[in-house]
């Protein structure tokens, strides 16, 4: 199978997950919805060269998409109370914020569903503007903007653009994202331009530009440490590949290892001995998976790396990383808890999910030659 099906394959199957286990709380025919929804879109897929549409039919139905949403998230905003949902990730960030605001250590804070913050520090300060003006929504909705305006400007290159849009308007994970506050794919979009940017830079010379992105690197690890298994698969692959060479890699990761540790500084200054007692990998490894656990996952994205070949096979083989890290994670719970509690009652969170799909599908977007593609999984 080539790479460019299979990530089409997962990404029709975690639309499916979403689709199955939000459309059947609402009613009984959820299965059927998600499986007539992945049916169309696995259509699409196979047929697009069939299907005949303009680059700006494309343009004008992305542009309509976008302002489809800020609608949304305005209707989400004033009609959906945050409370009433079974979804903590704006109650994680309000808590954590508010509780460093009163003075108090911000990891001791919990959610409104009991939860206590597993994000690290960056992951607040970017949303702290969104705080402020009291609409996290708009958070969820900066990640899914993003993806929409590259898919616009790859309209003149790309052969699965009519897929890529198709699959954006069906997705529920994209409108569920928005409506419970989620971010996830927002965090995991950020983390995708800084790859694209240390793609473009690495051959450059050490230029100012050079070290902002090396520390921008750094600061966007600080929010959510599952991202360590992408940045393993760049930057070991790119050395591999001569695409960069040891002392340039040496100091870039130096750079982004210094970003990553101020993020934590003010924190470390203030909560020293409550930061040792309590922090955000202490947190992580204790509600997600035994610690050993991550060892496996980083073992996973080391062997990727030796089978990266080009640019575009980096963002294959990090989405697959996250993928196969989820899988684990979720049949680990599944194994533990069993499929009523795991998947219908929500031990297993599946918007984990949504980490690897931005890698999934900027691959796609760079693949725009698919009948060239001779590569295989």
């Amino acid at each position: 199978m080539s790479k460019i099906n299979f990530a089409a394959i997962i990404l029709l199957i975690i639309n499916f997950l979403f689709t199955y286990k939000y459309a059947s709380r609402v009613s009984e025919f959820g299965f059927y919805i998600a499986f007539l929804i992945a049916l169309f879109q696995f259509l699409v897929w196979k047929f697009e060269s069939r299907i005949k549409i303009s680059n700006r039919i494309i343009t004008m139905t992305m542009y309509f998409l976008l302002v489809f949403l800020i609608g949304f998230v305005v209707i989400c905003h004033y009609y959906i109370p945050k409370e009433t949902l079974n979804v903590d990730r704006w109650s994680v960030i309000t808590s954590f914020i508010d509780t460093a605001y009163n003075g108090n250590y911000p990891y001791s804070a919990v959610s409104h569903l009991g939860n206590p913050p597993g994000p690290m520090p960056f992951y607040f300060v970017i949303a702290l503007p969104f705080y402020i003006i009291n609409n996290l929504s708009l958070l969820s909705f900066l990640g899914y903007a993003i993806i929409i305006l590259l898919i616009i400007r790859k309209l003149r290159s790309n052969h699965k653009l009519i897929f890529s849009s198709v699959f954006l308007i069906t997705s529920t994970f994209m409108y569920w994202e928005i409506a419970a506050r989620s971010n996830i794919f927002t965090y995991s979009i950020l983390i995708v331009l800084v790859l694209l940017g240390f793609e473009k830079l690495q051959k450059d010379h050490l230029s100012f530009k050079f070290f902002n992105l090396a520390f921008l690197t750094g600061l966007l690890l600080a929010t959510r440490s599952v991202f360590i298994l992408a940045y393993v698969i760049f930057f070991l692959s790119s050395l591999f590949n001569n695409n960069i060479n040891f002392k340039k890699l040496l100091i870039y990761t130096g750079v982004a290892f210094i970003g990553f540790i101020i993020a934590f500084l003010p924190i470390l200054f203030f909560f020293k001995e409550e930061f040792i007692e309590l922090n955000p990998f202490i947190i992580q490894s204790t509600f997600l998976v035994p610690k050993y656990y991550v060892l496996v996952f980083l073992l996973i994205s080391i062997l990727f790396s030796f089978f990266v070949n080009n640019s575009s096979d980096k963002f294959f083989y990090s989405g697959l990383s996250l993928f196969l890290a989820i899988t684990i994670y979720s049949s680990y719970h599944l194994i533990n808890s069993g499929y009523q509690l795991a998947f219908v009652k929500s031990i297993i969170d599946i918007s984990y999910f949504l980490f690897c799909i931005p890698f999934f599908m900027i691959f796609i977007l760079q693949n725009s030659k698919l009948n060239n593609q001779k590569t295989s999984v």
